[in-house]
């Protein structure tokens, strides 16, 4: 009658998606280059053989990881309503994501994703846009200069953070280390233009500066691009 409670449980069988999902978690800890077949083996206890089921190199494990990341940054529902607030609402979901996945902005540099989740976060981003009435081709050019100016602002981002995680210090600890050698080397009145601007001017400050400088030159970016429309849009 006891057996049953003290029988050692059988080793549940892999899927694609722990797989995947145990080399996401990889790379938030120690980056992307940690991610390789036998660590992320070695993290599931199962033998790196057993992988190459779901996938034939780590490029596609990769692929793999930033399809789901992808997953992440969709909406449950793009909002209705003014375009801009639309594409605004889209951009800080992937903002947020990205945050917590600081690996996938260098990803995503190396590779264009075409996975399935990548396909409904296009279709989601269309769908934003969607209420400046738009053909379709200018639609995707109105995109593509937001994913410019986005993915620059996530690696300006993603560098200061990248920094913080490799020193070991909390955003915290980051801001009175760099705030300090900022003042020294403004000191001797040589750079007094930097001195001017502010620690800013060199080092970016918390999170909720920087959304607030995105959404600022985001509203230069799309007022721009509203006033080539025609009427009211």
């Amino acid at each position: 009658m006891t057996e049953m409670w003290t029988r050692p449980a059988k080793p549940q069988r892999l899927t694609r998606e722990a797989v995947v999902a145990s080399a996401v978690e990889l790379a938030d800890r120690e980056g992307l280059e940690a991610v390789s077949v036998r660590r992320v083996a070695a993290e599931l206890k199962a033998r790196p053989m057993s992988l190459y089921s779901f996938f034939e190199r780590k490029e596609e494990l990769v692929d793999l990881m930033v399809d789901r990341v992808l997953g992440e940054m969709l909406l449950d529902e793009v909002p209705s309503g003014d375009w801009r607030d639309a594409l605004k609402a889209v951009l800080h979901r992937q903002i947020e994501v990205g945050r917590r996945h600081p690996w996938v902005m260098s990803a995503f540099g190396a590779r264009a994703p075409i996975g399935p989740n990548a396909a409904r976060h296009a279709d989601q981003s269309l769908a934003a846009v969607a209420g400046a009435g738009l053909p379709p081709e200018r639609a995707l050019q109105l995109l593509r200069a937001v994913d410019i100016y986005l993915w620059g602002f996530a690696m300006l981002a993603g560098q200061e953070q990248a920094a913080r995680r490799r020193d070991g210090l909390t955003e915290e600890q980051w801001r009175d280390s760099t705030g300090t050698y900022f003042a020294e080397i403004t000191a001797g009145g040589d750079l007094p233009h930097l001195a001017e601007a502010g620690r800013r001017g060199l080092l970016r400050g918390g999170l909720d500066d920087w959304i607030a400088d995105f959404d600022e030159g985001l509203t230069w970016l799309l007022d721009g691009f509203a006033a080539t429309l025609p009427g009211p849009a």
